[in-house]
């Protein structure tokens, strides 16, 4: 080999040294990085599992006091007893059901007799139609 080829020979080396060497630092400066995004995550479910769980803590706790106010309200400042208000509900309930039920055969009713009407305007209108003589523009 000649001087030229030998320092072509070192030059391509070293070459392949540098960047095998910087292929290297690259790879490990990117599992470092994975390492350190993976504990992020970690650190970020935790967070987020310690905010759910304190946020459904919350709210059972505020449901229940919510109820035990509106609870509270509602047998102070009712001026009836309990037997009679449920008394009075039970009667209103009965009511409610009683005009729904006539409500509602009141309205099947109504919807047979438009049927009916229809079915009758429907037979005097084909009715009509035969009785009249084809047009020239039918004939065909």
């Amino acid at each position: 080999m000649t001087v030229e080829q030998d320092a072509i020979t070192e030059i391509a080396r070293r070459f392949a040294e540098s960047i095998h060497a910087e292929r290297t630092a690259t790879i490990e400066a990117l599992a470092a990085e994975r390492e350190a995004a993976q504990r992020l995550l970690a650190a970020l479910r935790r967070e987020h599992e310690r905010q759910t769980a304190s946020a459904a803590g919350a709210f059972v706790a505020g449901l229940l006091i919510g109820a035990a106010l509106g609870v509270a309200a509602v047998a102070l400042l009712n001026p009836r007893s309990g037997p009679d208000l449920r008394q009075i509900l039970a009667a209103r309930a009965g009511v409610t059901r009683r005009s729904f039920a006539e409500r509602l055969r009141a309205a099947i009713a109504a919807g047979q007799r438009a049927a009916a009407e229809r079915e009758q305007e429907l037979w005097r209108e084909y009715r009509k139609r035969l009785s009249e003589p084809p047009s020239p523009d039918q004939s065909s």
